[in-house]
């Protein structure tokens, strides 16, 4: 076994918790993937990797990584798994949506998940309140059973919220802004950035209703630059940006991070 030092940057309010691995699909591409639950504070977290080993050096209390590399664990709002799992649930046909009994979840064990993780989601109360009332149209059918389908009209109005240009994180508007000098147009292209920002956490037909709302974005061109713009602000943050955080008991160090969160 390897004893070599790993570097995990963990938001502030989650660097003391608990933490339990999950597989879940990923509500984009539907992949596999690890999430992070602090169970306790109803918190998800997504895990990804930077890698800087050549580039870069860890330099600890008394300790020296030659690897620079670390994995970054930013919160992530659970309902775009939901959103995922709903609606592969409670698609019918087309535009069609039936209703599910969102328990039966608990049974599911596949490819792409297990059922353990969804438990351990399903499990976290007030998530689960605000994803049915944010996402369906629920009716209870008896004291200890409940079933939900997925209401269109609900989830664009949650996803249109989520692409209010004042969220766009602070890393990305200078690129919005050097589009134009225009300040509607500013406003435009700040919009289109968060909506191609959500995007990345919703299956081709939600993107493509909700670019819809938007009247379509065109300039594909441009928006994949923005991308590589984005991959850039994460893969090189500065350290600066970082807080020395406690040693692990393992002997691993545990660094916590100030992240764009969202939710």
């Amino acid at each position: 076994m390897s004893d070599e030092r790993k570097i995990v940057v963990v938001p502030i309010q989650q660097s003391g918790c608990v933490l339990q691995q999950l597989r879940l699909p990923h509500p984009h591409s539907g992949k596999p993937t690890s999430y992070y639950a602090d169970a306790e504070n109803e918190v998800l977290l997504e895990a990804a990797t930077v890698d800087m080993d050549g580039r870069r050096s860890w330099l600890g209390d008394g300790w020296v990584s030659a690897n620079g590399s670390a994995s970054l664990m930013t919160p992530i709002d659970p309902l775009f798994i939901y959103l995922g799992l709903l609606t592969t649930m409670s698609m019918s046909s087309g535009d069609e949506w039936k209703y599910v009994d969102v328990d039966s979840l608990r049974l599911e064990t596949n490819d792409t998940m297990d059922a353990m993780s969804v438990g351990v989601l399903l499990d976290m109360s007030r998530v689960r309140s605000r994803a049915l009332n944010a996402l369906c149209d629920v009716r209870d059918i008896s004291s200890d059973m409940q079933v939900a389908k997925i209401d269109p009209t609900k989830v664009l109005s949650w996803l249109r919220r989520k692409c209010d240009p004042s969220r766009l994180p602070k890393v990305l508007e200078s690129s919005a802004a050097d589009m134009t000098v225009d300040a509607e147009l500013a406003r435009q292209a700040r919009q289109r950035e968060m909506a191609l920002l959500v995007s990345e956490y919703l299956s081709l037909y939600w993107t493509t209703k909700l670019f819809a709302e938007f009247g379509g974005f065109t300039q594909v061109s441009e928006s994949e630059q923005l991308l590589v713009k984005r991959v850039q602000a994460v893969a090189f943050d500065a350290p600066e940006s970082y807080v020395q955080g406690v040693a692990s008991p393992n002997g691993g160090s545990k660094l916590a991070a100030k992240q764009e969160v969202r939710s």
